[in-house]
């Protein structure tokens, strides 16, 4: 079977873009990406549906960077589709304690999802995470020992964000490019070793797959398991939190963390956390859901590098304070 035909019977399938107007596809120049562009290219065509190819210039790697944005124009103009770039200045907006990375990566959902919201309702906005990139996350969350309470990567957002590309894998897609003639830019900052990404993409999963075959596979399933989970516990979260009238960032009402129970608790110190960049460990989560709900009467520590404290009321997430600062002698 054709891929192209393997990829349209997977969007029936999943019912992923079923009711979309326009959809915005995230084009880093990428081989994912470059292989996303050109199967909703061919997909949408055949739907009459738009498509937007839109580009993010982080403008953290000089002319290499510069050069992606061209290769997606380039690709989109030989198609026929829209092409968006959008520069984010990541340094100037990242915040403490957040790694470039994290916070590249929020500016980027945030620039996309910003065009997305001026293009109107019914925008989805696609982007190429493939199975592979599903394996690697689970293991990435086991490193962190976060296990279970981050979960995978999901097929669909609730803000529609969109991933096509989860069931095949980033082989596949290399193959589907080559053989079509279509190249694509290779991003140098992904042979960085120092990245626990990085190290677990080019030595981790590998080895797994030499030592057990079929690895990536089995870890995305669990990952797919792992966010339908997760999706039924944030449901119960969201309609906690907006019978409390309590934003995800907080402050919260103590009493929400004793209706939510230990592992809804523990989702939201994850959510929470996350949405300041942080990334909390399994074992700390667990801590502190465990105080709050046995009902210490006061609570102060440390949570992923911010501050969470507790009275009888209230609980508050809130960066550290910052230390007095030192007199000239």
């Amino acid at each position: 079977m054709d891929f192209s035909e393997r990829f349209a019977r997977h969007l029936a399938a999943s019912g992923l873009l079923d009711g979309a107007r326009i959809v915005v596809v995230a084009c880093s120049g990428g081989g994912d990406s470059t292989a996303l562009l050109l199967l909703l290219d061919h997909w949408a065509k055949e739907q009459g549906l738009p498509l937007v190819a839109m580009h993010v210039h982080h403008g953290l790697r000089g002319t290499p960077g510069e050069e992606d944005a061209l290769a997606v124009e380039r690709l989109a103009t030989e198609l026929g589709v829209r092409f968006v770039v959008r520069p984010v200045d990541v340094p100037a907006n990242r915040r403490k304690g957040e790694s470039l990375e994290a916070a590249a990566r929020r500016l980027r959902y945030a620039a996309l999802l910003s065009l997305a919201a001026e293009l109107g309702p019914g925008t989805l906005v696609a982007t190429g995470h493939t199975l592979d990139d599903q394996a690697e996350t689970v293991l990435l969350n086991l490193h962190r020992h976060a296990g279970r309470t981050r979960g995978g990567i999901r097929a669909r957002r609730e803000d529609g964000v969109v991933r096509p590309l989860l069931p095949f894998r980033r082989a596949a897609l290399r193959a589907l490019l080559a053989a079509r003639g279509f190249a694509f830019r290779e991003d140098e900052t992904n042979e960085n070793e120092r990245l626990l990404r990085n190290r677990i993409r080019r030595r981790d999963l590998p080895a797994l797959e030499v030592a057990f075959p079929g690895s990536a596979a089995r870890l995305a399933r669990a990952g797919e398991a792992w966010s339908r989970r997760l999706s039924g516990l944030d449901h119960r979260i969201d309609a906690a939190l907006a019978a409390a009238g309590a934003p995800v960032e907080g402050p919260w009402p103590r009493k929400l963390f004793e209706a939510l129970g230990p592992e809804a608790a523990g989702r939201l110190l994850v959510r929470a956390t996350g949405a300041r960049g942080a990334v909390p460990g399994r074992r700390q989560v667990a801590r502190v859901a465990e105080r709050l709900l046995r009902g210490d009467a006061r609570l102060a520590e440390s949570l992923a590098g911010l501050r969470i404290s507790a009275d009888a009321r209230a609980v508050r997430l809130a960066l550290p304070p910052r230390p007095p600062a030192r007199l000239a002698p």
